[in-house]
């Protein structure tokens, strides 16, 4: 089955990893992640986990650890999804967040631009762990990431150790609950940190 065939497959119905620890240089105080021009505050992380619970009602209280990671890892998986011709873009993830929030018990959800880009993120996670259930996509995404990449230590050690076996959770969960079309769902909870034991990573 192609790349695009499987993501057509995501949108039509329903829509993993060894190795040893990333290297992260420690961030600054305040600073969740940082490569290159890009940095994501812990403030960050938490406005958007707080987004996450106002749209669905508080139904939906995602992990700041499983937000880093697809925030970290999403935009090169997006760009690795459109290289081989199948599309994750923003009327992709509001049509799924929609749906993800209806699945959540909302009425008539609006869906705010920063749950949306979310989306984006975790359908990206979940395309990539569909497409090669050896994690061969996973790895490469984990393995390229620069070695200046800044982590904050309140996250834990990044590890593709963690993210396949976190991956194969959700695909394990997806199934055990029955998701099907809304298999997707289980991937907001993908986290490829290990080793803290901070309750600012974890859900309030």
């Amino acid at each position: 089955m192609t790349f695009r065939r499987r993501l057509a497959v995501l949108a039509a119905s329903s829509l993993l990893l060894a190795g040893c620890a990333v290297p992260g240089q420690p961030a600054a105080p305040g600073v969740a992640l940082e490569h290159g021009d890009e940095t994501v505050t812990t403030a960050d992380l938490d406005a958007l986990a707080a987004a996450w619970e106002d749209d669905s009602d508080g139904a939906i209280q995602p992990n700041r650890q499983a937000l880093a990671t697809s925030t970290l890892l999403g935009p090169d998986l997006i760009q690795l999804a459109a290289d081989n011709d199948a599309v994750i873009n923003e009327g992709v993830a509001r049509t799924f967040a929609t749906a993800w929030l209806e699945f959540a018990g909302v009425a008539d959800p609006e869906p705010s631009d920063a749950v949306v880009a979310s989306v984006e993120n975790v359908l990206a996670l979940y395309v990539a762990a569909y497409a090669d259930t050896n994690g061969t996509l996973l790895r490469d995404a984990v393995d390229a990431l620069p070695e200046d990449v800044a982590i904050s230590p309140r996250l834990g050690e990044l590890s593709a150790d963690a993210l396949v076996a976190s991956a194969q959770a959700a695909v394990g969960n997806a199934e055990v609950q029955g998701l099907g079309n809304y298999s997707f769902t289980a991937f907001l909870d993908v986290s490829g940190f290990e080793g803290t034991t901070a309750s600012w990573a974890a859900r309030d």
